[in-house]
């Protein structure tokens, strides 16, 4: 709940609030893109660490709110968050070619932290063919999965008010991470349940 307050709510209050005292849609929109970085500051101050994920996502924040300000360009401030999480997507799918998948060392942060045992555990478990392909397959997945979603919110861009894709645009990007979510711990459950019942002696 605070992460979608944050990351979702905060954004469009703010652009709507700005835009409402005829602040410039420009720099309303900038304004509103400073959320997600505060939440990443704030997760490195809680843990004393930025994560790879958190450096991607300042660099393209950098970088898009840069070119959006020298261009001047409403439509790309709109959609530098569609083209980080296509970028991502992307590098989702590009890692099934490097050994383990990029998706498989998310979750074993989320999982195992930096606990080393933890850690340890989870590496030997890619070694199972079983959970090697639940893993490669979740990165597939959320690789194509993130690319359609930043295509529909550029499209979106392209044909509605810059308004209609400020209110709207995050609710699908949170929407996909929640379906996907759900989706990779069922997958996951399902995994862990034929490796137990393969390991499981038969009865008697």
């Amino acid at each position: 709940m605070p992460s979608l307050v944050w990351d979702v709510a905060a954004p469009i209050i703010t652009f709507n609030a700005l835009n409402a005292f005829g602040v410039p849609t420009l720099y309303a929109l900038v304004a509103g893109g400073v959320f997600p970085l505060t939440s990443i500051i704030r997760g490195w101050r809680k843990t004393g660490q930025i994560e790879p994920l958190g450096i991607i996502v300042v660099t393209f924040l950098a970088i898009g709110t840069t070119a959006s300000l020298i261009s001047g360009s409403v439509f790309f401030a709109l959609v530098k968050d569609s083209m980080l999480t296509a970028t991502f997507g992307l590098i989702c799918l590009g890692s099934l070619a490097f050994g383990r998948p990029l998706t498989f060392v998310l979750i074993r942060q989320m999982v195992a932290g930096h606990d080393p045992v933890e850690n340890a555990r989870w590496n030997a478990l890619y070694d199972i063919p079983s959970f090697r392909r639940t893993q490669r397959l979740i990165a597939v997945v959320w690789g194509i999965a993130y690319v359609v979603e930043a295509g529909a919110r550029v499209g979106l861009a392209l044909v509605v008010a810059p308004a209609v894709v400020v209110n709207v645009s995050p609710f699908i990007a949170f929407g996909v991470s929640i379906v996907l979510a759900l989706w990779t711990r069922s997958v996951m459950v399902a995994s862990r349940n034929r490796r137990l019942s393969e390991i499981s002696p038969p009865p008697a």
